[in-house]
Order: C-alpha cells, then structure tokens, then sequence
C-alpha cells in the first residue's frame, strides 16, 4: 500500500525533494522519474551554533546526547555502551538531553541504569542546547533510524565531534558526499553494535587531538553545507523548477 501511494505521489508531482541522496535513490527505486529528484539538505543558524566557546577543562569527559527518550534513539544500547566505558574512561559523564516521549521507554531506561551500577548519567530534559553544549566535550546518537538528524548538524557547528549509528544521512555528515574532502568528523558505526560503538567512544575519549581536529572539521562542514540561508535559497529554486514543468505541462 505505502509503495502503491508512493507511486501516485511520484507521478502526479512537479519535484520531489529528499534530505540527502541515499533516500533519493530510494525515491527513485520506489518510482520516482530521476528527473523529478532533487535533494535538498537540512540547515541550521550556523552563526548560532558557531559562537558556542571550547570546554574548559574540569577534569571530567562529558559526553552529550541530543534525543527524544524514546525506543527508535536505542538509548539502551548507549546505557550498556557507557557501562564499559566507565570501566575504561571512569571520568566520563553522560548527559542525555531531550523530552520523554515513551514513559515507559524512560522508566525502563532508569531500571537499566540500576541494574548496572551506572553512575554520572543525567537526563536534562528540555535545555537550551546552546548553552549546554559549552559544557560537552563530543556527542553521541545511537538511533536504529534517521533522516537527518539536525542534533548532528548542530553539534558539528559547535566544533563538538560526534559518533553516530549508520543510518540515514549520519554517515555522509560525519564523513562527507562524495565531493566534500575536508576529512572525518567523527566515528560511524553499525546500529546496536555495543563494541564498535565502545571503540569510537574510548577513541573519543582518550585522543584529544583527534577529537578537536575532528570538531574543527565538522564546522566546516556545517559551515559549507548546511547554512540555514542555503537550505531557503535551494527550496526556492526547487519551487521554481517546480512551477516551470507545472507551466510546460499546462502549454502541452
């Protein structure tokens, strides 16, 4: 059915915009005229993000995530993930930062964190991502499905490295499209993956260097792709293309 729908949506459209190309081509594979496609990323007030000052050191590690509490960000695999880093890393802290939208999710969140022992864990609520990310050092997103994910974007302008899942579009942020050669900013690993993702955060951790060369790139980045005016300017071009096959499809 959701194929079936997806067809006449296709057909019956002028464009048929995506965030990034992966889904693109999914769009294409679902029947979507490759002439229809266009991709036009996410973009966010750089300037906001750009201006948010290094970590001053405090003897501690702290790591962020910017979700919602809910099952599809695999909060618990990032619970079981920072147990063993806490044995590897013990000045680690882990700030999860977001609304609960699965009551039980969180209550079942919680009972992990029990039953692990796990100590320096710290669910904020809704904060003003801005300030708080002065305080973080990289941040983490271990969801089993995204688009792409401006808590990601946003991290990368605040020159915060991140370790991300292999899902949507994290990939192609963290690493770059196939024309961006600025470099890695940060680590890529399988979804539910607790070893790889431990490998990336201990990597996180303990190499300093690496993490600040890793930040710098991902400002540049956000700085080059993901500009909020950029995303307006390529909407507006996508609606005129939009109007033009409208006008020549009328004339015929």
């Amino acid at each position: 059915m959701f194929y079936m729908y997806s067809r006449f949506a296709y057909q019956s459209a002028q464009k048929v915009t995506s965030l990034f190309g992966e889904a693109s081509s999914i769009q294409q594979e679902l029947g979507c005229p490759p002439d229809k496609a266009e991709v036009v990323s996410n973009g966010i007030r750089f300037e906001k993000f750009s201006g948010v000052p290094e970590k001053e050191s405090n003897g501690w590690i702290d790591i962020g995530a910017v979700v919602r509490v809910a099952p599809i960000k695999d909060l618990k695999t990032l619970l079981y993930t920072f147990a063993r880093l806490k044995q590897e890393v013990p000045e680690t802290r882990l700030h999860i930062m977001g609304g609960i939208d699965n009551e039980e999710y969180f209550e079942e969140c919680q009972a992990l964190i029990g039953f692990l022992g796990l100590e320096d864990v710290t669910f904020t609520g809704y904060v003003n991502i801005t300030e708080y990310m002065a305080q973080l050092d990289f941040t983490v997103l271990t969801s089993i499905s995204e688009g792409q994910p401006l808590a990601l974007i946003e991290s990368m302008a605040a020159k915060r490295p991140v370790v991300a899942t292999n899902v949507g579009a994290c990939r192609e942020l963290i690493e770059g499209g196939k024309e961006d050669r600025l470099g890695d900013a940060g680590f890529c690993v399988p979804p539910m993956d607790q070893s790889g993702l431990l490998r990336a955060m201990v990597e996180m951790c303990q190499n300093v260097k690496k993490r600040k060369k890793m930040g710098r790139v991902g400002q540049r980045r956000a700085e080059t792709y993901y500009k909020e005016s950029q995303m307006v300017a390529n909407y507006q071009r996508v609606y005129e293309k939009a109007i033009q096959r409208w006008q020549a499809s009328d004339l015929n």
